[in-house]
């Protein structure tokens, strides 16, 4: 294995786990906030931000250092550098050349930059540099209202940061059910992250002290003050110098069926095919890559969960309503609110839903939730579909109660007409 910086590439180093550990800590700071309606009474003094960065490093550092450990426990010599092709057949690593009988190419992305929006690391930072920032901005324009942008919203405003988003489709967090991604914004509305939507960036203007997003919504010129702006507006893909093989009009390296490049003996997994950029369909991938290299039998279609680690948590499988439409025609749907869920009440946690669609039918296309616990409840649904169930089938499952998870059964049995807690 051949790794430029430290093992665990985007996910366990600048995605996935650093994000989820700011998240961690900014629902614990604003949970304090309601402390005192479970009798407790307490001041917050001080809020040191670069205790937080600090926790955040030592879980990533935990975790690479744990993977370091299974890599050499299973004999993988991993050798720290840069591979580049000297041919198809040939990759060089410093001074060694190797001539496998199989390469996998999985070097992922890194952070998308815009011409009208350089990064200069200071005032205009991307989401790597940000992640090791050690104090707080008192505002910051996120642009982009994507994943990336709005879990970032969540951490900023969760300390006070004056948070705006300026996103450029119709909606924040766009290739979500249009259901979900309203209630998201009217969510952040509460929490005074103010969402700019059908919005572009045309330019910006550095002052002394802040900086100056002027913005173009719908022919109406915006001129939005920030301290700092971070650019999120997707990735784009990193190949090895050299890399002999077809890449898409994007940069993405082309692949078949079994994860085969257009130079049959070298492969690729991960973000760097393009399509769905999640660490749990990377893996997948990479498996099927290897199983085929060997002549194992391999998958290559998922149901693949996404998960948002907003406030509320928001996660969905399968198909939106809009794409269920448009592949099935007629579809059913049906929406269980949480404002009648037992555990979400009780966790003051209830504005959120549970949206199932279905083909006529009454096979699952699609599950979207958004509330507490929603990316540990999607799983269980991701199975069903797997399995292809139909309301009628889920809904003999039971459920336990009190739980957030009986709001999934709530919308199968609204979905068939006979709802027990549903008008």
């Amino acid at each position: 294995m051949v790794e430029k910086s430290s093992v665990g590439g985007t996910c366990l180093n600048r995605g996935c786990i650093p994000t989820k550990a700011l998240l961690e800590s900014a629902h614990f700071y604003g949970s304090l906030a309601s402390a005192k309606t479970h009798g407790v009474s307490l001041e917050i003094q001080d809020l040191d931000y670069s205790q937080v960065v600090k926790n955040k490093d030592q879980v990533v550092e935990r975790l690479v250092d744990g993977l370091k450990f299974l890599l050499d426990k299973k004999e993988i010599r991993v050798i720290k550098g840069e591979a580049r092709f000297l041919s198809s057949t040939e990759v060089q690593v410093g001074d060694e050349i190797f001539k496998p009988d199989n390469i996998l190419v999985a070097t992922g992305t890194v952070p998308f930059e815009l011409p009208n929006l350089a990064i200069d690391g200071e005032r205009v930072v991307d989401s790597d540099q940000l992640l090791d920032r050690d104090s707080l901005p008192k505002s910051l324009v996120i642009v982009g209202g994507g994943v990336i942008g709005c879990e970032f919203a969540t951490v900023f405003a969760s300390y006070g940061v004056q948070v705006t988003i300026v996103e450029l489709m119709p909606q924040i967090l766009p290739p979500e059910d249009a259901e979900i991604s309203q209630t998201l914004t009217r969510e952040f509305k509460k929490r005074k992250i103010k969402v700019l939507t059908g919005a572009k960036v045309e330019r910006l203007r550095h002052e002394s002290d802040h900086v100056v997003v002027e913005v173009d919504q719908k022919g109406r010129t915006l001129e939005l003050e920030t301290e700092l702006v971070l650019v999120s507006v997707g990735r784009k893909a990193v190949l090895p110098k050299g890399f002999p093989a077809e890449v898409d009009a994007r940069g993405y390296v082309v692949v078949d069926g079994k994860y085969r490049s257009s130079v049959p003996h070298i492969y690729a997994a991960g973000d760097i095919i393009g399509g769905m950029q999640l660490a749990h369909l990377a893996f997948e991938e990479g498996w099927s890559a290897v199983n085929n290299m060997a002549g194992e039998p391999a998958r290559n279609e998922w149901f693949v969960p996404s998960c948002v680690y907003t406030t509320p948590e928001i996660a969905s499988v399968g198909l939106t309503e809009e794409k269920a439409k448009e592949q099935y025609g007629e579809v059913l749907t049906a929406k269980y609110s949480l404002k009648g869920n037992g555990r979400a009440v009780i966790a003051g946690q209830d504005s959120g839903f549970v949206k199932f669609v279905a083909s006529t039918d009454g096979v699952v296309r699609g599950v979207h939730i958004i509330g507490p616990q929603a990316t540990e409840l999607i799983s269980g649904a991701t199975v069903a579909l797997e399995q292809g169930l139909t309301l009628q089938e889920w809904a003999e499952v039971v459920y336990p109660h009190p739980t957030v998870s009986e709001s999934i059964k709530e919308a199968v049995l609204s979905g068939l007409g006979i709802g027990l807690h549903s008008l």
